[in-house]
């Protein structure tokens, strides 16, 4: 497996992924021994339920950071900085403030990264921003797994801010629903000093990311007490009260049925399918979908098989049947994973985004 072979070829890159079974130790030697020049970023995957480990070129030597323990390379991919690149004319380039408290009245606190592109000329009320809720089954990952997206946005005008959220199990849901409506409380909040319109929010998440950023699109016209049913704080708390909603969201691979999925999420929903069904039906989007839903695209694998790309579909069609203009994009013979790397969902992203929350500023 040569690696400039790969450099800038979406479709190689997709077909070699798939074979790739290699000794960890084994492939960090080839890539040390390989002739790759272009500067880039790699990513690694290993067998069971583990994360990109991030490799980086200094100089003509490739060192890994760190190593997760596993069995078996069974994937990489890499990203060439030719080929994540915007339109130089258009770019802008980026500020980013990272480890921000964004609970600072919390009892757990929680941090993001903010990412701003440097001298905007922003309109009178700001730019538009999105949030960005990284994946990871709701029990692991962090605000820096999409580092990358959020990048990607502020590199095309809008301020990216990617969250942190309490994990499974010891923190189980409603918590990490709660987290996402603070943070839009925070921006909102803080709209003067972010340089943002608070009337433009977008969220963008993967995965369980991308369950959450559904939930709260379709929560958002509900009742209090349904609303309540699906946070930690009484119905009396005015933070479920006048809330700001979001304007647009973007859902890749996200779990929109949790009653439908083949395994129980008794570590995230506290119980079984079969002892606490109002859980599982409070904490599935599909069971809110309603004509007062947010806009959202989404984007799904059809050989997704973490989650079914009929959960995306089911809500999708639920929306459009009452009205919402939402979106759906299917990515033929692709899963979950490949559909997260593939380029063209950042660009589907970056263009749904434009559209909903119109054109952010230009240099």
């Amino acid at each position: 497996m040569a690696l400039h072979d790969t450099i800038g070829r979406w479709e190689a890159i997709r077909q070699r992924m798939a074979s790739a079974e290699i000794q960890p130790r084994k492939f960090e030697k080839m890539i040390d021994q390989s002739d790759l020049t272009q500067p880039g970023r790699l990513n690694v995957y290993f067998d069971g339920p583990t994360y990109p480990v991030v490799i980086y070129r200094p100089g003509r030597s490739i060192r890994a950071l760190a190593w997760v323990l596993a069995s078996t390379v069974t994937a990489w991919l890499f990203l060439a900085d030719s080929a994540l690149a915007v339109d130089s004319t258009t770019a802008f380039e980026v500020k980013i403030d990272t480890s921000v408290v964004f609970t600072p009245s919390e009892a757990v606190e929680l941090l993001c990264d903010i990412y701003s592109p440097v001298e905007r000329n922003t309109s009178a009320k700001g730019s538009p921003v999105i949030l960005l809720v990284h994946g990871g089954a709701w029990s692991s990952g962090s605000r820096k797994a999409l580092g990358g997206y959020a990048h990607r946005l502020a590199r095309n005008g809008f301020v990216a801010v990617s969250i942190d959220y309490r994990l499974a199990p010891r923190w189980k849901f409603p918590a990490q629903v709660d987290d996402v409506r603070t943070a839009i409380r925070w921006v909102s909040d803080h709209s003067e000093s972010l340089g943002i319109d608070p009337q433009r929010i977008g969220i963008f998440g993967y995965s369980a990311g991308g369950h959450l950023a559904c939930l709260i699109g379709t929560l958002v016209d509900e009742s209090i007490e349904t609303q309540a049913a699906t946070s930690l704080w009484p119905v009396d708390d005015l933070r479920l009260h006048n809330s700001p909603k979001p304007a647009a969201i973007c859902a890749g691979g996200p779990p929109c049925d949790l009653m439908g999925l083949p395994k129980g999420l008794a570590f995230f929903l506290g119980g079984s399918p079969q002892q606490i069904p109002e859980v599982y039906v409070a904490a599935s989007p599909l069971t809110h979908a309603s004509a007062g839903d947010v806009p959202t695209l989404f984007i799904h694998g059809l050989e997704d098989s973490i989650v079914p790309a009929q959960c995306s579909r089911s809500l999708y069609q639920a929306q459009r049947d009452v009205g919402v203009p939402s979106e759906f994009l299917a990515f033929e013979a692709q899963g979950h994973l490949l559909t997260f790397l593939d380029p063209r969902t950042a660009d589907s992203m970056v263009d749904f985004f434009r559209r909903k929350l119109s054109h952010p500023a230009v240099p």
